[in-house]
């Protein structure tokens, strides 16, 4: 990490409309804040992928966004020169079964092209949809997903495969005892599909696989694990506080799970009380994902004492993981094992980090904030809580005036207060 980056961060990255162009915000800018026109003094960098170090290099900055043009085409150009060079690579074997690659499909079966697949993504050849890098989870899912179709249709020949060997591959996991659920399916044959853009463009295969095949209804339960602010906040004074902490994030500052995980401490302001989510590209989830978040003091308390527990940080992560890992992230899905066994020894129903989500979703809407600023506030491109409203007036004319989000946080904490204060001797037990 440079010394720059040590410091603490007082900005926002944002695209512009030429490619591989950044444009660098004040934190307090209003194009920072969810608003449609920057109101500060910008500066520029271009960005570059460089597969030979395996990540992107930047350009210095600087105060014109041609000039950051001309040094980005430099930056590329000079990448360039460097992809005719030879690389060692170990030879690959050729079967009887395959044939030359002078212009044809080398025939190769689906499980050997899985693992050349994953490597690509590693690396950033292969992209995404919208031709974005894959995050690590992203990474992880796709090759989990892959590793986990029927073994048959994993032996067979990629160039063989059509839609009704994937439509039989989706037929077993719907027989199994208990069935695959819908979601894992959508997750594996999604995976395919991703596989198959990637392998089509290099001439792997001859058609896109799993195009015109049925997949199963949603079948997810619904979320209705609600907590009431009193609530909430008992549960988390049963916890140790820096265990506590993740669920505060998530309650009161509306942060999904990978946001958690990777929030680091120059992504907190405390002079403003102001909190940066979806700073990092493993964590955005779209590009809405990336916003500022004014803090509630039930936030902003924990917050604080955590940085002060931890001596006073200037960089690192705010929930780090309590053992030695590679990613050094906390594990979230093993913490909140470990500690709903306490809420439910007590008689309480535990809460997970993504019905806090929902519950502080909850609360923005009882505290009467509008919904186009409950949708800045939760990182959606628009309000998921009014499926039949307009959303491309929500998104393309409904704006988030210069104070509302402020405001966001006062209603919020006034109405946190008040049921906080109201709930005081309720007994939270139940017989869950």
């Amino acid at each position: 990490m440079t010394t720059a980056e040590a410091q603490k961060r007082k900005y926002v990255d944002t695209k512009t409309r030429y490619q591989g162009v950044h444009a660098r915000h004040s934190l307090n800018c209003n194009l920072a804040l969810g608003m449609q026109r920057c109101t500060c003094d910008p500066t520029y960098y271009g960005i570059v992928w460089d597969s030979e170090i395996g990540r992107n290099r930047r350009t210095e900055r600087v105060d014109r966004i041609q000039e950051a043009r001309n040094l980005r085409a430099d930056l590329y150009a000079e990448v360039r020169s460097r992809r005719g060079r030879p690389r060692s690579r170990r030879p690959v074997e050729k079967t009887n079964d395959e044939t030359s690659n002078n212009g044809r499909i080398v025939r190769v079966r689906l499980r050997d092209l899985h693992p050349e697949f994953i490597e690509a993504c590693e690396v950033g050849i292969a992209l995404s949809k919208k031709g974005k890098k894959f995050t690590d989870k992203s990474r992880k899912d796709l090759n989990s997903s892959l590793r986990n179709l029927p073994g048959w249709l994993r032996d067979m020949y990629a160039d063989e495969i059509g839609d009704h060997h994937i439509q039989k591959a989706i037929d077993e996991f719907r027989a199994t005892d208990p069935p695959v659920s819908s979601s894992r399916i959508n997750h594996r044959i999604n995976a395919i599909r991703s596989l198959s853009r990637w392998a089509l463009q290099r001439r792997k295969i001859s058609e896109p696989l799993a195009v015109d095949v049925q997949l199963p209804a949603d079948d997810s339960v619904q979320r209705n694990r609600i907590a009431t602010p009193g609530e909430f906040a008992h549960l988390l004074d049963l916890l140790d506080p820096r265990d506590a902490l993740p669920w505060a994030i998530a309650g009161y500052g509306t942060a999904r799970a990978g946001e958690i995980e990777s929030l680091e401490w120059p992504e907190v302001d405390f002079e403003q009380d102001l909190l940066l989510l979806g700073a990092h590209e493993d964590a955005e989830k779209s590009e809405a994902a990336r916003r500022v978040i004014p803090m509630v003091r039930q936030l902003r308390d924990r917050l604080y004492a955590e940085w002060l527990r931890q001596g006073e940080p200037k960089t690192g992560r705010v929930c780090p993981a309590r053992r030695a890992s590679k990613s050094g992230k906390l594990n979230l899905s093993n913490l909140i094992e470990r500690r709903s066994k306490i809420w439910l020894d007590l008689g309480l129903k535990p809460i997970g980090f993504q019905d806090s989500r929902h519950t502080a979703a909850t609360w923005l809407d009882h505290a009467k904030v509008s919904p186009k600023v409950i949708s800045v506030l939760m990182g959606h491109k628009a309000p998921k809580r009014q499926p039949d409203a307009a959303p491309i007036t929500l998104r393309r004319y409904t704006h988030v005036l210069p104070g509302e989000l402020e405001r966001a946080r006062d209603e919020l904490q006034g109405f946190l207060d008040k049921r906080e204060a109201e709930e005081a001797d309720n007994d939270f037990a139940t017989a869950a």
